[in-house]
């Protein structure tokens, strides 16, 4: 595996990874501040039959976790 190939995969990986892991932090606040009664507790289509928006946001946050996360790694890689 060549030395790029290595960095790319590292950096999804790892930005993913780390990415994936706030999202999921936002995305668990989002829903305890906004979502269902039972907030943590709450699956997707619960969160959406209580609020449209408030689902959005938060498989908004859950998917851009990952890719803010390789898109930062990959970028730090370069300076």
């Amino acid at each position: 595996m060549s030395d790029h190939a290595r960095q790319w995969v590292l950096d999804i990986v790892g930005g993913g990874l780390v990415g994936g892991f706030i999202g999921g932090i936002v995305a668990v606040n989002v829903v305890i501040w906004a979502g269902p009664d039972d907030g943590y507790e709450s699956s997707i289509p619960e969160v959406f039959r209580h609020n449209v928006l408030t689902g959005i946001i938060t498989v908004t946050a859950l998917v851009a976790g990952p890719v803010v996360g390789v898109a930062v790694a990959r970028r730090s890689r370069k300076v």
